[in-house]
């Protein structure tokens, strides 16, 4: 009977190769076989039920299921990669939209000198995010814990070496816009682990959070601690450590709390301030609060279309392309230059970029997949929410940036190269699975986790 019931599956499979040598997408083989077979041995189980002998019951399920290459044909127009051309047009224009304000808006002598440097960070941007594009994300999966620590030796090399202004780290602040995907690989590797594993993302999580506290970053640290401590909650609702979500969730709160208290305990005296004024700057309009009584006083002057009335003491730092309006307050100085019609079209393409990005997260049927893109579109979003926020006059705390519009050449490319990750989860994401992932495991050790 075993010799038969093998020689049944051969059958099988060998029509399922049959079916698979017609799609010509290699990556979608797996999920096409598996599904084919577990369909034809079902068919094949239930016609022996029937009182039909192994192999009639074989040849009767393979039969009624169709010519295989005509099968294979049809799959082959099924299953292929999605490039999903709208987030590639989005990008595209919100590239553009930050080539045309370097351009035309803002005035300076070696013009030509800055989009020169522009363009050809913008031509590493795109090459990073084709090359992302093509990368199989499951990448992530197979080596989280080299991603986690890679990300840690590269910040704490910024640290060190990267050149400091106004008492941070120029470059090592971008650093922090690949925690999140770091995170989410040590996410991926905790599942199904129990307690344990929520105690390991709750460590990695505070790891990552002081590396971003010590770049020095508060706004880091806080952009940060939300995506990780959101990415964390959803795990736990999706039950992948395999533990009851109260506790989970009291565990999470625990971690929560603790970092809390960390950055209250770090926050300097003008972070305080400036807390103090985000809502109401005119409480003190010279001291904390004097970034946003500026901004909301050339918003209040700026019409729907067209130069609005500037004062004159911000009209030299509106124009200027080395003044903050340049970095950390481009959206305050183009909806005075130009109008709220520019604000219309930068939230158009990014909001268009947001709710499609979200909308096809969801839409993953692997949880990793559906984690690395999540990840990734939290990270934009909260770029976006902070730098617009900041430019209407709630300075809660400084950007990182306006991705792919404002100015830092690094955080561009940063950017990019995320986005490219992402649209590589929507390509091929339909046709990846987890695998299967192994029950829950007492850990005794507390080191039995990192020598697996």
């Amino acid at each position: 009977m075993g010799v038969l019931v093998m020689l049944s599956l051969d059958r099988i499979k060998k029509y399922v190769d049959t079916i698979c040598q017609q799609i010509r997408w290699r990556k979608a083989h797996s999920r096409v076989s598996e599904e084919m077979i577990n369909h034809i041995v079902d068919a094949r189980d239930s016609y022996m039920a029937e009182g039909l002998d192994e192999n009639a019951a074989t040849e009767k399920a393979i039969n009624e299921t169709g010519d295989a290459t005509n099968i294979g044909t049809q799959l082959d127009r099924i299953h292929r990669p999605k490039p999903q051309w709208g987030m590639f047009a989005a990008t595209g224009v919100c590239l553009i939209i930050g080539l045309l304000i370097r351009m035309f808006v803002f005035t300076d002598e070696d013009r030509v000198g800055l989009m020169f440097v522009r363009l050809f960070y913008t031509g590493i941007g795109i090459a990073g995010m084709i090359i992302a594009y093509f990368t199989d994300f499951t990448v992530i999966g197979k080596y989280p814990k080299t991603i986690y620590f890679s990300v840690i030796a590269v910040s704490a090399a910024m640290i060190l070496f990267s050149p400091s202004e106004t008492g941070g780290t120029f470059y090592a602040q971008y650093i922090i816009l690949l925690f999140p995907l770091a995170f989410t690989a040590i996410i991926y590797a905790a599942r199904n682990k129990g307690y344990f594993g929520i105690v390991l993302c709750g460590l990695a999580l505070v790891l990552l959070s002081f590396a971003a506290l010590y770049l020095p970053s508060i706004s880091g640290f806080l952009h940060f601690g939300i995506i990780g401590a959101t990415i964390l909650g959803i795990a736990i609702y999706k039950k992948w450590f395999g533990t009851k979500r109260v506790h989970s969730f009291l565990l999470m709160i625990a971690f929560a709390a603790a970092l809390t208290i960390v950055f209250l305990v770090n926050i300097p005296p003008y972070g305080w301030n400036r807390l103090a004024v985000a809502f109401n700057p005119y409480s003190d309009p010279n001291g904390a609060g004097y970034m946003g009584v500026m901004v909301r006083k050339l918003l209040s002057s700026a019409v729907f279309w067209g130069r609005g009335n500037i004062s004159g003491e911000y009209f030299v730092g509106v124009t200027e392309p080395y003044s903050i309006f340049y970095t950390d307050l481009i959206m305050t100085a183009l909806i005075s230059l130009l109008g709220w019609v520019t604000f219309a079209v930068i939230i158009s393409a990014l909001l268009f970029l947001i709710l499609k990005g979200f909308m096809l997260c969801f839409k993953q049927k692997s949880s990793l997949g559906l984690f690395v893109s999540i990840s990734i579109m939290m990270t934009f979003c909260m770029q976006v929410i902070v730098y617009v926020g900041y430019n209407l006059g709630f300075p809660f705390f400084a950007p990182i940036s306006l991705p792919l519009i404002s100015h830092g050449n690094t955080a561009m490319v940063i950017n990019l190269v995320l986005i490219g990750f992402m649209l590589s989860v929507f390509r091929t994401g339909d046709v990846v699975t987890d695998g299967e992932i192994p029950p829950v495991k007492n850990h005794n050790r507390f080191l039995s986790w990192w020598n697996e």
